[in-house]
């Protein structure tokens, strides 16, 4: 498939797309509804980015495996990999004061 049914959409998306979810983060810290002086906000900025970032791995990593780059099976192992240190990191990272 040519660059322009496959990667530009994806630029496309993730490009016009961080532009936006980047402005509003910008927007949303300077009228102070996110303060990061407060662990729990800094925590749900921290879990905003990782989303975005979570879906653009995840996007690419699907579009490489329809290509025929990465062997399906390869994209899944990859897919398995970073959901567990997704689920590794929300449970001793962002959840610590909830087991103390």
């Amino acid at each position: 498939m040519p660059f322009s049914h496959t990667w530009l959409p994806y630029i496309y998306l993730y490009g016009v797309g961080g532009l936006l979810f980047g402005s509003g983060l910008i927007i949303t810290l300077k009228s102070g509804s996110l303060d990061l002086k407060r662990q729990h906000h800094r925590n749900w900025l921290l879990i905003l980015i990782y989303g975005f970032i979570y879906f653009m791995v995840m996007h690419a990593l699907w579009n490489l495996a329809a290509l025929e780059i990465l062997s399906l099976k390869t994209s899944v192992l990859i897919w398995l990999v970073f959901m567990f240190v997704t689920l590794g990191f929300g449970y001793f990272k962002l959840n610590k004061k909830a087991r103390a």
